[in-house]
């Protein structure tokens, strides 16, 4: 039975686990203050490749997912679909962006782009210095 739950265990580390993004601005600050996280907000766009690869391929390595679950509250908009939504603030030129928030609301920094899952996470170390 140990060794079971050993293999779950490794299955799941390695998985990395299902990144939950909420589309909740406010309840995303409110949770990032009792949780002591910065709030990574993503925009994206469903017809962008670029968005399509950071969610298909980059976000499923498993040590850059359990980085993100354990150091960011995770918030998405689609800039096409949630256009009459998005927070107001915070500007873009293009997808996917993505912008690092205090649990107050004021923008920490902010980048454009995607990259392989090593450099997202060394970026996202960078910021949490």
């Amino acid at each position: 039975m140990s060794k079971l739950l050993s293999l779950l265990s490794i299955v799941t580390i390695l998985s990395g686990g299902e990144l939950h993004w909420s589309n909740d601005y406010n309840q995303s600050l409110k949770e990032a203050k009792n949780e002591h996280k910065t709030v990574l907000m993503m925009y994206h766009a469903s017809w962008c490749p670029e968005c399509s690869y950071m969610k298909e391929v980059v976000f499923q390595d498993a040590k850059l997912n359990a980085f993100m679950q354990s150091h960011y509250k995770l918030l998405a908009y689609d800039i096409t679909k949630d256009k009459k939504h998005l927070p107001k603030g915070y500007s873009f030129i293009g997808v996917p962006t993505f912008f690092f928030i205090n649990s107050d609301g004021k923008l920490i920094t902010q980048f454009e782009g995607s990259g392989d899952a090593q450099e997202f996470l060394k970026k996202l170390r960078s910021i949490e210095k």
